[in-house]
């Protein structure tokens, strides 16, 4: 008999499914080799049928792919679904992946589920040894979603496509791929089409996919697997091309965030058809007319997604304000910069004087110097001047789960200021200007340390405001989400 069964001894015991281990390690098992290993799993732990009965909508992506999960849940509860969620990566919390009904999993099933899972893994896949972390939380999901009884089940692909753990999923209702850029070269190619491929890989016969618009080369590499596989390919409609569609609100800020948008709404509305929901009659006379429907329109102006494009005021500073945008790629973090540059100088602080400062962190395996040369770029054309950039480590991490508020060594941070120094100063050369000197980066060893210095800038400025930008990696924006004691 276990002697602990509770939430917090699953936690630490899914901490050691994190081994560290990379891909090219010699003699590491190959991606190609665990994705087949996975289906192993599924067929032992009896969840090939109960995941096959999952009415799954499957969406990869480069960008935007979690808000489109996101959006496309919201709708299916305004259309009065139970919906199971599986998103990644969770910001505070492991249970924010898997959400029922909007609200992640609660302590109780967590832990019942995950000990079941874990005490199966043992016993008929003693064999295999214990998949990793994500591979693990995968199999969980399924696990979880299938008890709940949910009606539809959002999955976002987390890595890829083709061999991405989400891809055990054999007969998902309908697939969806969101805008597609460079990400992750050294495991998915390097090149737009090769990636592409990778994130087409979620393709099954019979069921439809709908992408948002794509470049020419990442459009072809779709529409040649949807041919290989026999499925329909349909690019979606933009939200502006409904009837009053600039007036349809979507709550998640930014021109990106209406593409992703419009297709969680194909999603939903191919789901809706394929599944024969009694609503679906309705919906579909809304469309003839050229309408979103009215629960669609409710869906995506309640749409919340912590850690993207949210704006949060200090719990302890009135004149403080933080906003929060995971951003990875440089397109993302271009859009990010867009959006902190017109919400903080368009009345959404109430402001006409403010000091801006920026927060970033990338992970190392990512190019500084090109996440951060567009969020310059922006600012210089905006007119937004930094007051000071920030760069320091978050308190948790891919390799490991705790949430240590304990200063850390700070190199690649170091690194990071050096490149945004470089690129200021290439930008003052260019204008003939020298770059403020508080315009350099800071480093900071923890964000406990970081957010002591914002405070007590705010407090030297009041009552003007102080507005933060808080980007790149979503590790970071948990961080600073947990420490500001609010997820949503």
């Amino acid at each position: 008999m276990r002697g602990d069964a509770s939430f917090d001894a699953a936690v630490r015991q899914l901490g050691r499914t994190i081994t560290g281990k990379k891909r090219a390690d010699p003699g590491a098992m190959t991606w190609e080799a665990q994705f087949d290993q996975l289906g192993t799993y599924v067929r032992r732990l009896g969840l090939d049928r109960p995941s096959d009965a999952l009415r799954v909508i499957h969406v990869a992506g480069t960008k935007g792919k979690g808000s489109t999960c996101a959006m496309a849940e919201r709708c299916l509860r305004e259309a009065g679904t139970r919906c199971g969620t599986f998103t990644s990566p969770h910001l505070v919390d492991v249970r924010e992946r898997f959400r029922v009904d909007g609200e992640p999993v609660s302590r109780e099933a967590f832990a019942r589920e995950f000990w079941w899972m874990h005490d199966a893994l043992e016993g008929s896949c003693g064999d295999l040894g214990m998949p990793a972390y994500f591979r693990f939380l995968t199999l969980l999901g399924l696990r979880i979603f299938s008890e709940a009884k949910v009606e539809a089940c959002v999955l976002e692909v987390g890595l890829g496509g083709r061999l991405d753990a989400t891809n055990v999923i054999r007969k998902p209702v309908v697939c969806g791929i969101s805008s597609l850029g460079m990400d992750h070269t050294d495991i998915l190619g390097d090149t737009l089409e090769k990636i592409a491929t990778e994130k087409a890989g979620i393709m099954k016969p019979g069921a439809r996919v709908f992408t948002s618009p794509q470049k020419p080369e990442a459009m072809a590499a779709l529409e040649r697997r949807a041919k290989e596989v026999g499925c329909e390919l349909v690019v979606i409609k933009s939200l502006d091309d409904y009837k009053d569609g600039e007036e349809i609100e979507v709550s998640l800020a930014g021109p990106h965030q209406r593409e992703n948008a419009s297709l969680a709404v194909a999603l939903v509305r191919e789901w809706a058809n394929v599944t024969k929901q009694p609503w679906a009659t309705e919906m579909e006379a809304s469309f003839q007319r050229n309408e979103l429907p009215a629960f669609m329109r409710r869906g995506l102006a309640k749409t919340v997604w912590p850690g993207r494009s949210q704006v949060i005021d200090d719990p302890d500073e009135k004149n403080l304000t933080f906003f929060l945008d995971g951003a990875h790629t440089v397109e993302s973090m271009r859009h990010s910069a867009v959006w902190f540059a017109k919400s903080a100088t368009r009345g959404v602080v109430n402001s006409t004087s403010s000091h801006d400062i920026m927060m970033f962190n990338c992970m190392e395996d990512r190019k500084p110097h090109e996440l951060l040369e567009p969020v310059d770029s922006v600012f210089s054309a905006s007119n937004v001047s930094l007051e000071q950039t920030i760069f320091t480590p978050p308190d948790s991490s891919t390799g490991g789960l705790d949430k240590s508020a304990l200063a850390k060594a700070t190199p690649w941070q170091e690194k990071c200021a050096r490149e945004w120094d470089e690129i200021r100063d290439r930008r003052a050369t260019l204008t003939s200007r020298d770059a403020p000197s508080s315009s350099r980066g800071v480093v900071m060893p923890s964000i406990q340390q970081a957010l002591g210095a914002i405070r007590q800038r705010a407090r030297e400025v009041a009552p003007a405001r102080v507005n933060v930008l808080v980007t790149g990696s979503l590790y970071l924006v948990g961080d600073v989400l947990r420490h500001l004691r609010r997820l949503a």
